[in-house]
């Protein structure tokens, strides 16, 4: 991973818990599948997927997460469930910094 990919996660990571998320994994690996954050916003388990983009990078928040990315991130979610033995409701996230502004998006799969 690269240090700006590192420090996109660490930003997401400090702002989701100044939000009240509970951070259990940062970067978590099963084979070639990746989850940025996984975290407890009470009794959800919440997928996390961070984006940092630079000054001057366009970027369309509802277009981020590609229909590929979003089965990759599926898969890798179901592989936490098997792994994690997790048993209940789930949430995908998308947290996304641009030029130091930060934009959260709760359920970002029903966004697109």
């Amino acid at each position: 991973m690269s240090d700006l990919g590192k420090r996109g996660e660490e930003m997401a990571r400090l702002f989701l818990e100044r939000q009240g998320l509970k951070v259990l994994e940062t970067n978590w690996r099963f084979k070639h599948l990746e989850l940025d954050l996984i975290g407890m916003d009470g009794k959800v388990l919440v997928f996390v997927e961070v984006k940092l983009r630079g000054k001057g990078e366009f970027v369309e928040i509802h277009k981020i997460l590609s229909k590929e990315k979003i089965q990759r991130l599926s898969r890798a979610a179901l592989a936490y469930l098997r792994i994690s033995g997790f048993e209940g409701e789930i949430r995908f996230d998308q947290v996304t910094f641009i030029e130091n502004k930060v934009n959260y998006i709760r359920d970002a799969f029903w966004k697109y």
